[in-house]
């Protein structure tokens, strides 16, 4: 297009005609230009305006983004951000600035693919396909390990090198897929679901090796996401390298680093194993050497239980007996109901040590038995618990057999004093004769004309003895 002079004739043209003209040529030649590259130098001013670079390797275009056109954007623009630019080319008439006027802006490639990334972790965090509480731990040895990888490439190689170093005799079953492409997120899932339903694996291990976000996309996919939530046996993620993230890592029950240390997490050291079954052992033989004097102290404890409840019983045959003597040598009317006091005392305390003694034995008992709960293996603890429980019922039925062999000796004692009691004779129709307060038992003790007292059953009776005469 030519570039016209000023009516005047003068073939100079002013800054501005000059500005009009190369922007008038601008707009026919380029009414849209497109291109892509980097952002870098954004600026975000007050009014909302973008101003920016974008950039390759050998060259750079100042762009301006008009705020209207800024609100609309799907991202937020930064600094390294790959776009894709739609714009017209212009000056700035008050600096004479080049640049770039973008009427729009897209993410280029992988910034789409963020996009999308973030999109559906979002949604799917939401349903609960990254919750903490659903992981499950890794079993410390499997079986057998799944894994779920490219039968080509490395990272095959590299994980059956890892397994064999740490368990050589490990069992292994791959379940091929394609790691990468068109339809590789499908063949995933189904690798996991093949594993899964096959019941022959303890553990999932679903691998690849690093690459970009676009070469790692089908582990982002729905499909894997689900196949790995869904599976009743534990995954681990070992995709990528450990910068790379994707959501089977989110969606699985353990994230490796890379898929060699997947290897690594799922199968112990041969080694280690060995070495934790000689400590056992050696740990073993020092509890049983602990456990002897503890089955001997048993025994004693239980020898002096059955000591103490003998000597506690017959210290109270002793004492009962002790006290038939003092009554029989008493006259019953006169105490009979102070030795009734002192009998129900002694039943009462005799009670109370026969019972006290045995809550003392429980609680012991009790005690050994949480402690040796502690200290022994359950299979110890069963073996000795039959020994512990019969001993206790043993010595719980000597002591109430005892508690109750002297409450029927003592009821006995009483009733036999009661059935002795003056006063019973008198309510038979009997009564008691005295000459000054002494019992007559003889027509001996009384002369003619001694005053007497007779006791019957409801009072007394006073008269003067006028003869006596012998049976005949």
């Amino acid at each position: 297009m030519a570039i016209h002079a000023a009516k005047s004739g003068d073939p100079y043209l002013t800054v501005t005609e000059a500005t009009r003209q190369i922007n008038d040529t601008f707009e026919a030649q380029f009414p849209q230009l497109l291109f892509h590259g980097e952002i870098s130098q954004l600026t975000v001013a007050a009014s909302g305006h973008l101003y920016f670079s974008v950039k390759d390797q050998g060259a750079q275009l100042s762009c301006v983004m008009w705020a209207g056109m800024a609100r609309t954007l799907a991202f937020k623009p930064a600094q390294g951000v790959a776009v894709r630019v739609h714009g017209r080319p212009n000056v700035y008439a008050q600096t004479g600035r080049f640049q770039i006027v973008v009427s729009r802006l897209l993410e280029d490639g992988e910034g789409e693919l963020q996009r999308a990334f973030l999109e559906l972790k979002d949604r799917l965090q939401r349903e609960g396909f990254f919750s903490v509480e659903r992981k499950r731990p890794l079993p410390f040895l499997p079986r057998a390990v799944g894994l779920v990888t490219s039968r080509t490439g490395a990272v095959l190689h590299d994980m059956m090198v890892k397994l064999r170093e740490r368990f050589p005799s490990m069992v292994v079953y791959l379940s091929e897929t394609r790691v990468q492409g068109d339809g590789a997120a499908q063949e995933i899932a189904t690798a996991i679901r093949k594993l899964d339903e096959s019941h022959l694996v303890d553990v999932i291990i679903v691998a690849r090796g690093g690459g970009s976000l676009e070469d790692l996309w089908a582990f982002n996919e729905e499909a894997v996401v689900k196949a790995v939530f869904a599976s009743s046996i534990p995954v681990v993620s070992g995709v990528g390298h450990e910068t790379d993230t994707t959501l089977c890592d989110f969606a699985a029950d353990v994230r490796a680093p890379t898929p060699t240390a997947a290897a690594e997490m799922v199968v112990p050291k041969v080694t280690d194993l060995l070495q934790r079954v000689g400590e056992l052992e050696r740990r073993l033989r020092d509890f049983d050497r602990w456990l002897q004097p503890m089955t001997q102290r048993i025994d004693e404890l239980s020898l002096r239980l059955d000591t103490r409840a003998t000597a506690l019983l017959a210290e109270g045959r002793l004492r009962i007996t002790a006290a038939e003597a003092k009554v029989s040598s008493i006259r019953p009317d006169k105490v009979l109901e102070l030795l009734r006091g002192k009998i129900e005392l002694f039943h009462g305390r005799l009670y109370r040590v026969g019972m006290s003694s045995t809550d003392r034995a429980t609680i012991v008992v009790s005690q050994l038995r949480e402690r040796l709960r502690r200290a022994i293996p359950i299979e110890k603890i069963d073996s000795y618990r039959d020994l512990v429980e019969s001993l206790e019922g043993r010595l719980l039925v000597g002591m109430r057999r005892g508690v109750d062999d002297a409450k029927g000796h003592v009821l006995s004692l009483g009733l036999r004093l009661d059935s002795i009691n003056p006063q019973k004779v008198l309510e038979r129709g009997y009564s008691i004769v005295r000459v000054d307060g002494k019992p007559v038992r003889s027509i001996d003790d009384v002369c003619s004309g001694d005053g007497v007292e007779i006791s019957v059953v409801d009072g007394f009776i006073k008269g003067t003895v006028t003869g006596r005469s012998k049976e005949r």
